[in-house]
């Protein structure tokens, strides 16, 4: 396949494209085609067969497109159907995963709080990642955050009031690293951010930016051609949530 092939780049929803940004900075010169299955937003509520089934269905919707490579840009999807998409395709698919290893790197005294939606927390990649980085963490389920960035929402009260009552469990903890297990949450790094200001807030976009590569310079397929590269926004959602896809990569 040409180093020019487009990358694929997958979630639920608006929330991988924090993954796509980082991305963007750091491979500028690749293209990219992003799919966000906002019709079906969110996975993170949905039984593992149906999260696995809409999983499927949007990598097949990438591969038609003819990508070098896939990356599912939602930690649901990565816990229910990376396994299944490695074994099924032969290009590089690469999954995020809650931050464990990277948090526990900078840990201080104080715990890893780890907030992902129900369905992320009950899979099995991560009951391995707690295995093998489950010291001192704190994994808390974070039903109804990301509707906050698919609506746009990400300040004012209504955020503030779900905000307190989520974080109702660790009220007064010492928390040095916030995971966040959702591609949505960076996009509340501020909001978050307040409330844990001595902690410091991660997620996992850098090494799977640093996979990527990886996996590209190894099958000779990284794009070095001049130019920027280009970004193609597709949803189920129809145009108005690309358009809302449009104006979050704009977000800071």
């Amino acid at each position: 396949m040409k180093s020019q092939a487009p990358i694929g780049v997958f979630d639920s929803g608006l929330g991988g494209l924090s993954v796509l940004r980082q991305m963007c900075g750091q491979l500028p010169h690749e293209h990219f085609i992003y799919y966000g299955d906002t019709l079906h937003a969110p996975y993170g509520v949905r039984p593992t067969e149906e999260i696995l089934r809409l999983s499927l269905d949007a990598a097949d919707q990438l591969v038609r497109q003819g990508i070098k490579a896939l990356v599912i840009a939602c930690n649901t999807a990565t816990g229910v159907a990376l396994d299944s998409l490695q074994q099924r395709l032969d290009i590089p698919v690469i999954g995020i995963q809650p931050a464990l290893e990277a948090a526990q790197a900078v840990r201080g005294e104080g715990e890893i709080l780890v907030l992902a939606t129900p369905a992320t927390l009950k899979t099995e990649r991560y009951a391995r990642l707690l295995k093998q980085h489950g010291d001192h963490v704190i994994s808390l389920p974070a039903p109804g955050l990301m509707e906050f960035v698919e609506r746009e929402e990400l300040s004012g009260p209504g955020l503030s009031a779900f905000l307190d009552q989520l974080l109702t469990p660790v009220a007064g903890q010492k928390i040095d690293v916030v995971v966040l297990g959702c591609t949505h949450y960076p996009f509340l790094s501020a909001a978050l951010g307040h409330r844990f200001p001595d902690a410091r807030l991660m997620d996992d976009s850098p090494r799977v930016t640093a996979a990527l590569r990886e996996a590209l310079q190894a099958r000779g397929q990284l794009n070095t051609q001049a130019g920027e590269g280009r970004v193609v926004l597709s949803s189920s959602g129809g145009e108005q949530a690309v358009q809302r896809m449009r104006r979050l990569l704009e977000v800071g």
